[in-house]
């Protein structure tokens, strides 16, 4: 029977998490916003930038499970910041394991270097390639692009490879305008070169260390739409008690009392799923079967628990005074941070078929 709870420090670390993204989140003051620098400086401060450790090099390191806390409470504030691209961009490097690659991740760690990771994707632009020397491409919807100091490429490719690039007027940064107001680049590689000591990793060695990297990126960004998903139930069962029609509150009627029960089971399945991918990837298991169902669940939660919020809250909902459509807004973007339904589809196919054959 797999054990699905939680890390062990999951609550002691949540509640730090909840009191430090109170000021940042937008649903407790509109004009609640951390400059950039201010953020990766408290990071590093409270050592978020290096709690994870997909190596498992340091015994008394948090588990996968443990460091989700900090996730659920950023959803939960709706706080948008660098963090998960960083934890991202670190695990690559420390998976690649050269001695160069842990410099980097060393120097993301300490709050030193602002390092990105871009992956190929056949949704998002032009995926980036590496040849001769030089990468080509352009890569769409990469966060904080206009602060990196250095962005963590992998390639596309039988022959891809892992880069890092210093950000430079080479690179095209152009921001992507987006109804939620994300921090979202284009970021186009014309013939960028890259030094041979600054390919950190190619062939199978590259496309591991981003498996894994992007596998527990996953995990980390679905326990964000669990916790958006926990604070916008919250928020509707509260309205739905408060909101009078027909002489009561309309929480009374089975028809919003269901489209509550829908943004619960579906958080709930998103936070399940989570937890199966985790211990999964703790125990040393190959996570693909649950990591295809967490990632189509995640997906299906973002879209169908601001549906639910707003049927709840009908025209209210879209108002500026409302809080509601900035979860909507954030859930535009996650949606489709889980790949697309045939992509999860087929991911999902092709375990259950490995399972069947024995592989």
């Amino acid at each position: 029977m797999m054990d699905l709870a939680w890390g062990e420090d999951f609550t002691a670390l949540a509640d730090v998490s909840k009191s430090v993204f109170a000021r940042y989140s937008p649903l407790e003051e509109r004009t609640n916003s951390v400059p950039f620098g201010e953020q990766i400086a408290q990071f590093a401060e409270l050592g978020w930038l290096q709690l994870s450790d997909p190596v498992a090099a340091d015994a008394d390191s948090p588990s996968l499970g443990t460091i989700a806390a900090v996730f659920v409470e950023m959803g939960r504030a709706l706080a948008d910041t660098p963090l998960l691209d960083l934890t991202i961009a670190r695990d690559m490097a420390l998976l690649i394991g050269t001695e160069r690659s842990t410099e980097v991740a060393e120097r993301i760690g300490s709050g030193g270097a602002v390092v990105i990771p871009v992956f190929p994707s056949t949704d998002w632009g032009s995926a980036v390639s590496y040849s001769n020397g030089s990468l080509n491409g352009v890569a769409l919807a990469i966060g904080h692009a206009d602060h990196a100091d250095s962005f963590l490429v992998h390639t596309a490719g039988d022959n891809g490879v892992v880069a890092l690039v210093d950000s430079s007027s080479s690179i095209g940064i152009e921001t992507m305008p987006n109804m939620g107001g994300h921090s979202m680049f284009a970021v186009t590689f014309d013939n960028v070169p890259v030094a041979e000591a600054d390919v950190l990793a190619g062939g199978d060695d590259a496309h591991r260390a981003a498996l894994l990297a992007g596998q527990r990126g996953a995990v980390l960004r679905a326990a964000q739409v669990y916790g958006a998903g926990m604070r916008l139930l919250d928020m509707t069962v509260s309205y739905a008690q408060q909101r009078r029609q027909f002489g009561g509150p309309i929480g009374r009627f089975q028809a919003v009392q269901y489209l509550c029960t829908d943004i619960a089971i579906a958080a709930h399945l998103t936070s399940a799923h989570v937890r199966s991918v985790v211990a999964a990837i703790e125990s040393g298991d190959d996570p693909q079967p649950h990591l295809g169902l967490m990632c189509k669940q995640a997906a299906k939660t973002a879209l169908q628990m601001v549906h639910c919020a707003h049927e709840v809250h009908a025209g209210i909902g879209y108002m500026v005074e409302s809080n509601v459509h900035l979860f909507t807004d954030a859930a535009k973007r996650w949606q489709y941070d889980f790949g697309n339904a045939a992509e999860n589809n087929a991911s999902i196919a092709s375990a259950i078929t490995r399972i069947y054959e024995g592989a």
